[in-house]
């Protein structure tokens, strides 16, 4: 059983999700998303951010891309609604909108999206190939998928540099020993995960000193 098969844990510890996470670390590898948006001239990049629970990716992606329009996508209303209210407090209302669903059954068209994204969500959900072909779906030709994704493998020296940092600690220490249990993904793994979904020119990149690793692909 994974931890999304109870979306209610999420309205219990929403708050306690949201600030445990809203420390610069954890933001910094959500802001890098952004570092994978097409370029684009007189039109708004448009991204799916899947899981997005209580904003801190849509809000640290729309910091830098002051041109992407996101749509944050989560099972738990009480993290959407932590999400809408951090939104309104960063004043990216006109940036960024929510939804409640699901992300194997994305209530939208095909070819609506640019970019889907998401930031230690996938290696959550039980039905990846399920949630990757509904994501390949929605996104428009060379549209491209990002996420940041728990790392298996050796890390970096992460303790002694982050070591003063409550909450990243605690972060890491909850983080670390809950995604071996469901599978975390490598340099090897998470390419070819993208590729059994159809996408194409996959890779990786480290993120958090090698506690997590960003994958891309492209439609």
């Amino acid at each position: 059983m994974r931890l999304l098969d109870f979306p209610w844990l999420f309205e219990l510890g929403a708050p306690i999700y949201a600030w445990f996470n809203s420390q610069g670390v954890w933001l910094e590898s959500c802001a890098r998303l952004a570092a994978h948006f097409p370029k684009t001239e007189n039109a708004r990049v448009r991204v799916l951010d899947l899981g997005c629970g209580p904003g801190n990716t849509a809000i640290a992606m729309a910091r830098v891309r002051g041109d992407a329009f996101i749509v944050g996508l989560d099972l738990a209303p009480k993290m959407l609604e932590l999400a809408q209210r951090a939104t309104q407090r960063a004043n990216f209302l006109e940036n960024i909108s929510y939804v409640l669903a699901d992300a194997t059954a994305l209530p939208f068209t095909e070819n609506t999206f640019d970019v889907t994204t998401g930031h230690s969500f996938l290696y959550l959900v039980g039905d990846r190939a399920g949630v990757l072909r509904e994501a390949y779906r929605v996104l428009t030709r060379g549209g491209r998928w990002v996420s940041m994704e728990p790392r298996d493998g050796r890390t970096g020296n992460w303790l002694a540099k982050h070591w003063k940092n409550v909450r990243f600690m605690v972060s890491v220490i909850l983080w670390r020993p809950y995604s071996k249990f469901h599978g975390r993904l490598d340099e090897e793994k998470f390419p070819e995960t993208l590729a059994r979904a159809g996408f194409k020119n996959n890779g990786t990149e480290l993120a958090i000193e090698g506690l997590g690793i960003i994958g891309y692909g492209e439609k």
